[in-house]
């Protein structure tokens, strides 16, 4: 087994005892915290940046501040009126627009622009998929690059499939509140929706729609709730410092309601979409996603699968998308903290809905090697209509033992070594928006490389952002460590 910081693992189920994956039901990939454990997720600070302006004179780039327009826009009419969509829908409006320019664009002229587009970002804004629609999420920040090339390059399905949950057997009044959470969960309707995808070959990616029937809220009560034999997990003290639920909003309801019941239960039904795609039966590595409450019947969402090692790209597949459903229950007394995961034992609260996607874009393979005193590296990168991602593997066993040394969080790897590069790509730099590195299942160091699609590509080189050569020998410090990618 490889180990890895800083991304997330393949696709499971929902696993019995693991209280942040069950009370949402479903863990998210995009969502950088870890709440099962104290774990340490190395991630390279990726910030986004932009082009030198001068730079960006001389190539007749547009030179409109998008700062600036976001701040025109929220000052020109009140949020209420002029709500996030419409506000993306104008900036990217005025992102297709690129004239030669000779000077930088004033804020009066930005007001300008912005009022003429008003109207016309309106109507764009209705118009918008999922993915357009997700780049007003802030919790999707890293991926704003990817999911506007999304909104413009995917395909629109809006291939809708309805299930019904289980019917109880049982004819008998419920005697326990136990039996009164289970039974709410019968009967439910659902509606799963492929919106929108991307398939090159390579990777997937798919925004979706899931609505219920059910009304998501809180069930609460007083005292310790009949029916519970056993518990999925206790925990001694309270509810905080044991538990936090992947939303915040929701989180801090249920600290209050526990503040002022210091003996008393919390339960809420959930539903979302599983963590990744499976096709042919096996979970495909889901490398981002990122999900939204659009009211208490839906969620919107997206996902980006990758397809598995010695995949021959098709011109469709069939993905196999799942709809977890359940009701998470916390209790707490005056000594310890409760929680169970109900589920309708029948299907254990998983629906599996087969879609089909066809192949609409393609992605040409980069490779590219360096060889040091220290190391050699090969990196092999795909650029898709949407981004460009690969990763750099090591011949450098001293670095992947060093890092299996440091699995247990008492050790660091105290030797020079390289977890991240940025790309250089015809003189503009982009950041890594990936971060994770680790060792993989052949025993070999690896650091994983995403970036937003540059508006060049002549020339592309991945430059280590530290060294992986102890330049305490003065002979090594004249070695380069930079890795020119080619077709």
């Amino acid at each position: 087994m490889g180990a890895v910081r800083g991304r997330a693992g393949a696709a499971e189920e929902i696993p019995r005892g693991h209280p942040a994956v069950l009370l949402s039901g479903f863990d998210r990939a995009g969502d950088r915290r870890d709440f099962s454990s104290g774990d340490r997720l190395d991630l390279s600070q990726a910030e986004r940046g932009s082009a030198d302006a001068e730079k960006d004179l001389g190539r007749g780039v547009n030179l409109v501040d998008e700062q600036k327009l976001r701040n025109a826009l929220k000052a020109c009419l009140p949020q209420s009126e002029f709500p996030p969509e419409r506000r993306q829908a104008v900036l990217r409006a005025i992102r297709r627009e690129e004239p030669i320019v000779k000077r930088k664009i004033s804020t009066a002229l930005v007001f300008a622009i912005v009022m003429t587009l008003i109207v016309g970002g309106a109507a764009l804004a209705a118009n918008l998929g999922v993915f357009g629609q997700s780049v007003n999420n802030d919790d999707n920040e890293q991926s704003v690059g990817r999911l506007e090339k999304l909104e413009d390059v995917s395909a629109t399905y809006n291939d809708t499939q309805a299930v019904t949950a289980p019917s109880q057997s049982a004819t008998e009044a419920p005697k326990t509140i136990r039996d009164e959470l289970m039974a709410s969960l019968y009967n439910r309707r659902f509606n799963l929706t492929l919106n929108q995808a991307y398939f090159d070959g390579y990777k997937l990616y798919y925004s979706y729609t899931l609505t219920s029937d059910c009304k998501t809220g809180f069930i609460t009560g007083d005292g310790m709730p009949t029916g519970f034999e056993k518990w999925d997990d206790t925990q001694e003290g309270k509810f905080v410092g044991h538990y936090s639920l992947y939303d915040d909003n929701m989180n801090q309801e249920v600290v209050t309601y526990f503040s002022a019941h210091p003996k008393g239960y919390i339960a809420f039904e959930s539903m979302g979409v599983g963590d990744g795609a499976a096709m042919n039966g096996k979970p495909l590595m889901i490398l981002d996603s990122g999900s939204e409450m659009v009211n208490e019947y839906t969620i919107q969402g997206y996902q980006e699968v990758e397809m598995p090692d010695g995949f021959e790209p098709t011109d469709e597949i069939e993905i196999e998308m799942s709809i977890l459903y359940g009701m998470s229950v916390y209790c707490q007394d005056e000594n310890n903290v409760y929680f169970s995961h109900l589920m309708t034992p029948e299907n254990r609260g998983i629906f599996r809905l087969p879609f089909k996607v066809k192949l609409n874009g393609q992605a040409e393979t980069y490779t590219g090697s360096v060889t040091t005193s220290a190391y050699s590296a090969q990196a092999t990168v795909r650029v898709s209509d949407v981004d460009i991602s690969g990763e750099v593997v090591f011949d450098a066993p001293e670095w992947a033992a060093a890092f299996e040394a440091s699995a247990d969080g008492k050790h660091e790897m105290e030797m020079p070594y390289i977890n991240d590069y940025k790309l250089v790509a015809d003189g503009v730099e982009l950041q890594n928006h990936d971060g994770a590195y680790g060792v993989n299942a052949d025993g070999q160091f690896f650091v994983k490389v995403r970036y937003d699609l540059p508006e060049s590509m002549n020339s592309m080189v991945l430059v280590p952002t530290a060294t992986g050569i102890d330049h305490s020998d003065k002979t090594a410090e004249t070695e380069n460590e930079e890795i020119v990618l080619m077709k």
